[in-house]
């Protein structure tokens, strides 16, 4: 596991490299066997893991500055939580997918079901301006329905692992991490599409359409754009045969179906707890991030919301450029997975202790006055008395080599890793759960590092992770 490369063992036959491959013919818009990578679909597969992603990155930029403008006297604590709902929904439907997944032998209509519910949502957070009062509570169910539209995210890695000969397993794999990643990476920076919309926005037939709705309209036609291609565009064909498949072979006189070793458990469990540590900071830092950047640095909401994605941007190119190296360059042949890991755990951790709030720090945050959304509100936080900044190039050069390259890497390599580990087998159930790690940690970051920044202030979220 330690050492191991991401390339294929040249010893092993083609039938070996590509797991099970058969021909019988299927019935229409079932999956289809082959004995080759389905490119194709995996192609389609990541842009469908791009369009997810983002809807889940694109708003955090302007929800923290759009709540205050709807609820002036909202906390961070509560903040967190509709952050947390929407991870709630998607760690309790990522695994229900992935069994309904395998249940029906295919993932295109829980992909279809999947971008219905995030439509509903985005339709409901678009809403929030019709409101009169609970503005909270509607943009909480709004997070909640969409995080269980994306629930089905894991199928598109499943699919990606069963659709690929082993030889091209860690490519097919980087294709839908890739998308994931950017969607993540991006989204955020997609928001200064709609900066020149302002506050005030446009009005067209009665709706708003400000830098804060924008997001979710934005994502609606994402939702449209992914309901056509994955009806119009998405093959699914698989390397593997179904469990369901091998039965009905051995029960017409064919050969008995070989069951496969059980995956090793730790090197699973190692797997999904880095994952879970990966999405922990992530949201750690994204949850409080215009906060931060408000409280920290003075700036008012809309300057937050450029300046965050900004940094998104420039992140979400480094992260582009590496994955179109790694999936296009021979590259990927010579990364070695340990390493790699280790380096895109090491550079979260420095950028935490460089940007630490130390009491030897000589300036202070500014107090807030004059009505301004920008400085510490002591009204709100008692800690802003004494509260030390840090260096702000620190933190956003730290905050660009964290998104743009530790992530990147950590994506590819974990990913992969965990494919493999998992086997030549339909690993729908398998990738919920790697997926619900990742949304226990976004759904207990926000949770837990918003009551401790509302308490205690910054210094508390970085060091609890």
């Amino acid at each position: 596991m330690g050492g191991e490369s991401i390339k294929n063992d040249g010893n092993k036959t083609p039938e070996e490299s590509s797991g099970q491959s058969f021909t019988e013919p299927t019935e229409p818009m079932l999956p289809t066997p082959s004995e080759r990578t389905a490119w194709t679909s995996i192609y389609v597969a990541g842009a469908c893991a791009f369009i997810q992603a983002t809807q889940f990155a694109i708003f955090f930029a302007s929800m923290w500055p759009y709540i205050l403008t709807l609820k002036p006297d909202v906390k961070q604590g509560s903040f967190g939580v509709v952050v947390a709902l929407y991870s709630v929904s998607q760690c309790i439907c990522s695994v229900g997918f992935g069994w309904w997944s395998n249940k029906l032998g295919q993932v295109r209509l829980p992909l279809l079901v999947g971008f219905v519910i995030m439509a509903f949502g985005n339709l409901t957070y678009l809403s929030l301006q019709y409101w009169s009062d609970h503005h909270l509570y509607v943009m909480m169910v709004a997070r909640f329905v969409a995080g269980g539209g994306t629930g089905n995210m894991s199928l598109l890695r499943a699919y990606a692992a069963t659709a690929s000969t082993l030889k091209d397993r860690s490519r097919a794999i980087a294709f839908v991490s890739g998308g994931i990643a950017l969607g993540t990476m991006i989204g955020p920076g997609l928001q200064l599409l709609f900066a020149p919309l302002g506050a005030d926005g446009i009005t067209i037939l009665g709706l708003t359409i400000s830098i804060y709705t924008s997001p979710a309209l934005f994502c609606l036609m994402l939702n449209g754009l992914g309901l056509l291609i994955v009806q119009f565009a998405f093959e699914e064909k698989y390397i593997i045969k179904h469990e369901k498949e091998s039965k009905e072979d051995f029960e017409k006189g064919e050969q008995k179906p070989k069951k496969l070793a059980s995956p090793d458990l730790i090197a699973i469990l190692l797997c999904v707890f880095t994952r879970f540590l990966q999405i922990f900071l992530n949201t750690t830092t994204e949850s409080i991030g215009s906060a931060y950047l408000m409280m920290m640095f003075s700036y008012e909401k809309e300057e937050a919301v450029t300046i965050n994605a900004g940094i998104h941007t420039i992140a979400g190119t480094i992260a582009a450029t590496m994955f179109i190296c790694f999936i296009f360059t021979k590259i990927r042949e010579y990364v070695r997975i340990r390493v790699c890991t280790l380096i895109s755990l090491i550079i979260p951790l420095i950028w935490l202790i460089a940007t630490y709030p130390y009491s030897f720090y000589s300036e202070y945050v500014k107090i807030q006055a004059n009505g301004s959304n920008a400085d510490c509100d002591l009204n709100k936080y008692s800690w802003c008395a004494d509260q030390p900044t840090v260096p702000k190039y620190v933190y956003i050069i730290g905050y660009v080599l964290v998104f743009g390259v530790a992530y990147t890497i950590m994506n590819i390599t974990v990913t992969t890793l965990y494919s493999k580990v998992v086997g030549p087998r339909p690993q729908g159930t398998y990738q919920g759960v790697y997926q619900t790690a990742g949304s226990f940690g976004r759904m207990l970051a926000p949770l837990l590092m918003s009551y401790t920044y509302t308490v205690f202030g910054p210094s508390v979220p970085c060091t609890s992770f």
